[in-house]
């Protein structure tokens, strides 16, 4: 299971959210975060516009770390359960506080430090109250 991505790079590398590819389209999308080729889904009977990772277009860093890739456990968990109520549920990418060992850095927002470009080194802080 591939998260929804609303936002990827369009063919002269620029960041694009699907609402623009959408009003301006271009041939070629690639993931922001692991470089990966992605399918534009245009807006559907209601539904957003959104952006999609294939098989076998993946690079080895979508493979290893892209979070819309590799969803967490328990996020696969939270969406398996909330189909049973609701069936159109979209996947939730988690934002917390990182550590990542690789670079010594700390960061907010989804598993992916952007001076290693991965998330392989990145821990979850906790908060000791």
């Amino acid at each position: 299971m591939y998260a929804k991505s609303f936002l990827a790079r369009d063919g002269q590398q620029r960041l694009t959210s699907a609402l623009t590819a959408q009003r301006y389209p271009y041939d070629r999308y690639t993931c922001h975060l692991c470089g990966s080729e992605l399918i534009f889904h245009p807006e559907y009977l209601g539904e957003r516009p959104w952006f999609e990772h294939q098989q076998e277009a993946l690079v080895d860093k979508g493979h290893q770390c892209c979070p819309y890739v590799k969803p967490e456990r328990a996020e696969i968990h939270c969406i398996n359960q909330l189909h049973r109520y609701v069936p159109d549920t979209l996947p939730w990418i988690r934002k917390t506080d990182w550590h990542c060992s690789g670079c010594n850095s700390d960061y907010h927002g989804e598993r992916y430090c952007l001076s290693c470009r991965t998330g392989e080194h990145s821990s979850e802080i906790s908060i000791k109250q």
